[in-house]
């Protein structure tokens, strides 16, 4: 039997028999004037615990704060396409409205097929925004919450004590990329040995969960992931060509780097590479995609550097699969990741990589044979890493290949869905088959 049920009975025979039931159980009194609306919140509850409903969905709700369409917002959306395909399930994916900037990931929620929610009310409106997350999962009958990011967990936490439902917190790691976002982590460090369970995308993640307070008992990993097919069809020569085009001189070899340009993710210190790299002679140029607070500040850095002519950063964009077959490199230089989508996305498309060792990068990387691992904040170590691959082709050829078939055996969507059903299962006490 599937934890998901299909369930075709009306919302009055629900309650009725659900009544029925819970009195000979002594659930509740029986009582003729018991309000229909208490019947409606505890249900599922009472339907899921003593099993005497026929089969139903199970009910889904993942919520996040998206700036964006990036790492976390795709894993989502894999993970509730891989459900919607292979399960009895109904799912709901919300986001805070991020001054305006949830349309894109909200956007491709519902090209899915899937369904969407942009919540109206935001922190500092912290009541206003319990009470709507409160409604928006009353009204979808959501059995377990999914929890992507500290806005949500902490918000999630009340809407989900109110509701008695179970809290799933997806821990992707903290960034502390500005002083409004540390204070932020800091409460939800202390919130995470609140959720009923924790999902780490990385041990190395996990290990600081743990080591905040939560009970390992109560600590799961479940790798992030990429869908098999998004590389194997030959990306159009057009996005070499386009991504040439972005240097005042063609490039002999071009190497990509992608995320937010936040203090986290190291961009300072790949450009100081960058520069040693070009002092030396070599015709490379470096493509860093992304936005964020730190923009006029690497730039100025490249412009003092005098290496602007090679370096380039031409803000976000969406089509990085089309851009990551035809870097001859891709570089990850942060100071701190739970495991990086975005190099996931280079060793699938077959692009060598060079990567610092932070969080779970080192369990995604092998050294000396999937890529290469440098220490963070050393510009040194960094240059030296890229210049071994950029001088050898065929070396970069073989750890594109050994990265691909490490991905494919290991870090791909239809087991990481799997693990997330079970949790599911588990937290409901229902059989996964």
């Amino acid at each position: 039997m599937d934890c998901g049920r299909n369930w075709e009975a009306s919302t009055e025979e629900k309650v009725r028999r659900c009544k029925v039931f819970a009195e000979k159980q002594h659930v509740v009194p029986a009582q003729a004037g018991i309000q229909r609306e208490t019947f409606l919140d505890c249900s599922f509850a009472i339907a899921l615990h003593f099993d005497i409903l026929d089969a139903m969905p199970l009910k889904i709700a993942h919520v996040t704060a998206s700036p964006v369409f990036s790492g976390v917002e795709r894993l989502i959306l894999e993970i509730g396409r891989s459900h919607q395909h292979t399960r009895d399930v109904e799912q709901v994916f919300a986001s805070f409205p991020e001054e305006e900037r949830a349309g894109p990931f909200l956007h491709e929620i519902e090209q899915a097929g899937l369904t969407a929610y942009l919540f109206q009310h935001d922190m500092p409106h912290l009541l206003a925004a319990t009470f709507e997350f409160i409604r928006l999962l009353r009204q979808h009958n959501t059995q377990i919450l999914c929890a992507h990011g500290h806005k949500a967990r902490i918000l999630g936490w009340f809407a989900a004590r109110w509701l008695r439902i179970p809290i799933i917190g997806i821990s992707h790691g903290w960034t502390g990329e500005s002083r409004d976002v540390q204070l932020y982590e800091r409460v939800d460090k202390w919130m995470h040995h609140r959720m009923d369970h924790v999902v780490c995308v990385s041990q190395g993640q996990a290990n600081k969960v743990i080591r905040f307070g939560t009970p390992a008992s109560r600590v799961s990993v479940i790798y992030n992931a990429v869908r098999r097919d998004r590389f194997e069809v030959p990306s159009d020569v057009s996005y070499r060509h386009h991504l040439e085009s972005m240097f005042l001189n063609k490039p002999t070899l071009i190497v990509g780097a992608a995320g937010r340009l936040s203090p986290e993710k190291g961009f300072d210190i790949l450009t100081a590479a960058a520069r040693q790299l070009l002092k030396g002679g070599l015709d490379i140029g470096f493509t860093i995609f992304g936005e964020g607070v730190l923009r006029e500040s690497l730039q100025k850095q490249i412009d003092d550097g005098g290496i602007s002519s090679s370096v380039v950063m031409p803000g976000f964009t969406d089509k990085l699969d089309q851009y990551m077959p035809h870097f001859d490199l891709f570089v990850q230089s942060s100071h701190t990741e739970g495991l990086p989508s975005v190099l996931l996305e280079a060793m699938s498309a077959r692009t060598a990589v060079v990567a610092t060792e932070v969080g779970g990068t080192g369990e995604l990387v092998v050294h000396d044979s999937t890529g290469l691992l440098v220490p963070p904040n050393d510009p040194e170590a960094l240059a030296a890493a890229m210049q071994k691959l950029l001088h050898n082709d065929k070396l970069r050829r073989t750890m594109g290949e050994n990265g691909h078939l490490r991905v494919d055996q290991h870090f791909t969507i239809e087991p990481q869905a799997e693990a997330y059903w079970k949790l599911y299962c588990r937290l409901l006490r229902m059989p996964p088959q």
